[in-house]
């Protein structure tokens, strides 16, 4: 797909540089000789010009359709209240859900968000939580009880970075969140296949490796 994109791009540029060289020795023409005529001599003149013109645009227009496909979506929350109900559309959005965060203690300030989880766990969904230390029991029994589970690293310092992942087992359909900041300056940065591959591997590979770590912790 990308091989077909570059040849279309340098057929564009070819064409417009073929294009502005006849606008140019038209122009040119018509500079250096007085008695030229433009409708007369060269009739085509005003075509090839206003061509030119729109072919720059076509291909501004392309490029940046192109470009924003690459870019990742951003929403900034002044509340918790739009941060739970973005999570609550968000992990009901895929197959699999895998949260990595400190605590967690943010889910029971949403009573839907929570049911939300539970009903996504209970319909045969892979919910999988990730924390550096156990969470609360009220948030915890009430969750397992759903059939989602939860994995504890153990480590000294809670993780910088907070996110979820869902459909994390369809390679090219995956969705990654990432939050950083606190209200009222809270940003949400939402990655697909096409403005984070990469970002979404490194997701994995944490995922994969807090697992093992947990699991080694629970066997040792």
């Amino acid at each position: 797909m990308l091989k077909i994109v570059k040849i279309a791009l340098y057929a564009f540029i070819a064409i417009f540089c073929l294009t502005s060289l006849l606008a140019l020795a038209g122009l040119g023409y018509l500079w250096f000789n007085p008695e030229a005529n433009a409708r007369a001599d060269l009739p085509y003149l005003g075509s090839l010009v206003s061509a030119s013109i729109l072919e720059v645009i076509a291909v501004v227009i392309m490029l940046a359709k192109k470009g924003f496909r690459y870019l990742p979506h951003v929403e900034n929350h002044k509340t918790e209240a739009v941060t739970l109900l973005f999570m609550k559309d968000f992990v009901t959005s895929g197959s699999t859900v895998q949260i990595v965060s400190s605590r967690l203690s943010w889910i029971r300030n949403s009573q839907e968000l929570m049911d939300a989880v539970k009903k996504k766990a209970k319909e045969g969904a892979s919910v999988e939580v990730i924390t550096p230390k156990p969470v609360e029991d009220d948030i915890r029994n009430d969750l397992q009880q759903a059939g989602i589970s939860f994995f504890v690293t153990n480590e000294g310092t809670a993780p910088e970075a907070r996110f979820t992942l869902v459909n994390g087992n369809r390679s090219g359909a995956e969705r990654l969140a990432i939050a950083r900041g606190s209200h009222p300056d809270h940003e949400v940065t939402i990655f697909d296949n096409h403005s984070g591959p990469q970002i979404i591997g490194m997701a994995k590979d944490i995922i994969r490796k807090s697992k093992e770590k947990a699991n080694a912790e629970q066997v040792g």
